[in-house]
Formats: structure tokens, sequence, C-alpha cells
């Protein structure tokens, strides 16, 4: 009975260690809240340099390489390309930039900007997608009645009947099969948009790895093995419908490499990134005219480089800064909290118990935890065998171990006596 009454009272200092490790920290961070810093990175054909929007609680600054600060109307010229609608109506477009003549509907279809996050990588939808017609001829983009899920094989679901389209189901999955495709598929990337301008269909993986495009022309089946190879272990691919048509997709791998799909028979280009880690870190993809500028944000810095149009580097830049751990509250929080417990993170959508140790400086306050616990049961007169797991419990988990203790307590009671 005694053990019994023991381990019940065990399980319930680690729930409350649990409890305890997940809502102080976050109430401690609230209470000591750290401004991160957000920084847009840029290049400008004008300076022929990079060029930057800093951003706090308190305003926007401008600013160049080498620590000149500019005004909002000052900036802007120095990134024709960026704001060349703002620039038209003020008439301080150029005409000219290195000798190429600036037409603001070249500028506009060259304009690209993309983003890829954590969370997105990780977001699993739910495996139902519109199969739009690629020419209907209509000026816009409809939603066709069905949608389609690739298994055993390539079926069609009417969204009003919920039934299946037995014969455009067979007419695709055949197309499939003839191209070599390999049921089911285990990724399936795409726009799911009215919006675009135009449709380019799927980017399927199929279960050998082998990446295939998948789209509807004219009510027929267009499936295509694309020839990127299977052992390039892709995670995840930003399928993209741009009039500029340079390229259908952009890559990521688990070796954290980043290749653009191009029109050009599907030849990959491996973009230069670096530093990147497509678990934590976002990257960034701004294009124009004669640029485009890479930059991967991470928590406390960034890496950023600009290439010309075939993807060679030009120049590069970068800047680290302290993080919340380096200031006084990031300090004591480290003494204070051996470790604690996130059910939400903004790189994944999921919810989990997402676990970060605190380093040797925890040991301070686990020991102090763990003076008062035996001073604790001293005064209770526990003796020392039956202390000696609780005692346990708080030396691992420090101060969230002795709230639990002292929440959990009557350790004296008898439960063999009435």
């Amino acid at each position: 009975m005694v053990r019994y009454i023991t381990a019940i009272r065990v399980l319930l200092m680690l729930i409350i260690v649990l409890v305890s490790s997940v809502y102080l920290p976050d109430f401690f961070w609230k209470a000591n809240k750290h401004e991160n810093k957000k920084i847009n990175v840029f290049y400008s054909p004008i300076l022929k340099d990079f060029v930057f929007i800093k951003a706090d609680v308190r305003q926007t600054y401008y600013a160049d390489s080498k620590g000149k600060y500019y005004t909002r109307d000052e900036f802007e010229p120095l990134l024709p390309f960026l704001n060349f609608r703002q620039l038209m109506l003020a008439g301080k477009l150029p005409d000219v930039i290195d000798g190429v003549p600036i037409r603001p509907k070249e500028v506009s279809l060259n304009n690209i900007n993309m983003r890829v996050q954590p969370a997105i990588i990780q977001y699993k939808p739910l495996q139902l997608f519109p199969l739009f017609e690629s020419a209907s001829g209509r000026l816009r983009l409809e939603l066709p009645p069905d949608f389609f899920r690739i298994r055993s094989r390539m079926e069609f679901i009417t969204s009003i009947t919920n039934e299946i389209n037995e014969e455009k189901s067979s007419l695709f999955t055949a197309a499939l099969v003839k191209e070599g495709f390999s049921f089911p598929a285990k990724a399936i990337y795409g726009n799911p948009s009215t919006k675009k301008p135009f449709d380019e269909g799927y980017f399927v993986i199929d279960d050998k790895g082998k990446v295939f495009h998948i789209k509807m022309v004219k009510g027929r089946p267009f499936c295509k093995d694309t020839g990127i190879p299977a052992d390039l272990d892709i995670v995840y691919m930003v399928t993209t419908e741009n009039e500029l048509r340079e390229f259908y997709a952009l890559a990521v791998t688990k070796k954290n490499e980043v290749f653009i799909v191009s029109y050009d028979k599907y030849s990959l280009i491996q973009i230069p990134v670096e530093e990147y880690d497509y678990k934590e870190n976002t990257l960034l993809i701004k294009g124009d005219l004669f640029y485009r500028v890479i930059t991967v944000n991470q928590e406390n810095g960034y890496h950023s480089i600009v290439t010309n149009r075939k993807y060679q580097i030009i120049s590069r830049t970068g800047e680290s800064w302290s993080g919340s751990e380096a200031t006084n509250a990031g300090i004591i929080a480290s003494c204070l909290f051996p470790f604690t417990v996130q059910i939400e993170k903004d790189t994944t959508p999921y919810i989990d118990f997402y676990v970060q140790y605190s380093d040797f400086r925890a040991l301070f306050a686990s020991n102090i935890a763990l003076l008062f616990a035996m001073y604790y049961f001293r005064k209770k007169r526990i003796p020392i065998r039956q202390a000696a797991l609780y005692c346990t419990v708080v030396i691992l988990t420090g101060v969230y171990g002795l709230i639990a203790l002292l929440t959990v307590k009557d350790f004296d009671d008898d439960p063999g006596k009435s």
C-alpha cells in the first residue's frame, strides 16, 4: 500500500513538472520580452551593393552596407525594380540602367519573390487535390468538379456525390503506368489556386523517388517522367506559375540543397545557399531584371548572396547577433530552468512536446532546490530512504520538482493507519 501511494505521488510530481516546464518559462519570457531583429536584404543596381530595410517596434530604417542611412524617398530610387510603380508616379524611374532600357512591363515580369518556411515544408496537407484544365481557352482557371489522390492508382472523386469517376481515374492511371510511375505517391506538390495566370499541374514523387509532372490538357492526361534523380531525396517543392516561364519549381533536398527545375527539359540548376537548414531556417529568393538575392534567415542572424541571372555568385553579406539567451533574462532563465518544454514552435505546424535543455548553469538552481527539499524532509522527519526518490526528482528537474514537492505534500501520512 505504501509503495502504491509513493508511486502515485511520484506520478503526480512528474505531471506537475511537465506542466510547470511548459508554462513557467512561457510566463517568464512574456514578462521579459526579447525583441528580434527584422532585416530585409536587397541588392541595388544603382549602388552595386547590398542595401537593407531594418525594422523594430519604434520605426523602419533604410541603410546601405557602409552604414549610411536614408530617408524613404532617398532609398526607393536605389531599388528601381522593386519600387518602379512609385518611381513612375513620382517621375523618377530611370529610362536606362547599365545600358538596358527600363520598360515597366519587363520589370514587372522579371520581379520574383519566393519564400520557403520550415513550417510549410513539414506541413502535410489533405491528400486531395484539384486538377485544373491547363488548356481550357478561358481567361481564368476554374475549379474542377472533382479532386484526385494517388494511392494504389490515381483516383478522381466527385466532390458533390463523393463518387469515384472511374473513367477519368482509369485514363490517368493508365497514362502514369505507361510512363513508369510506381504507386503510391510519396508526395504531391502543386499550387491549387485559381488566382494564378496559368496552370502547370503537379510534380509528384512516386514510391521509388522518381519525380513526375502531371497535368490535364484538353481533358487528356499529360504525364512525364522529369528525369530528376531519385537519390536527390527531395523533401519539398515550391511550384510557381509565372509569366516569366523561367522555372517550374524550387526543390529542397534532405541535404539542405536547393535546386531550380527549369523549363529546359526539367534540368536542375543548383542555387548556392549558405548555412541553410530547411528544418529551422527561412529561405527567401528575390529576383529582378539583373539579379537574384538569396537570403537564409536564421534565429540570430542571416546569410545573403547575390547572383546574376545564371546564379553565379557576385557578392555576399551576413550578420549575426546575440539571441535571447545572451540577455540578462536569458542568463537567469538558464540558471533557473534546467529545461523547457514547448507545445508549439514557429518552425512546425504540429503540436508536440519540444524539449530544449539548458546548460551546466541550471545545476545552480537544482542544487538549491535539492537543499531546500532535504531541509523540508528533515523538518517533516521523513526517513532518508523514503525521501530519496522525491529528492531524485527534484535534483533532475530543479525548480519544477521543488514546486511539485511542495504541491504533493503530507509525506508523513501513513496510509496504513486510520
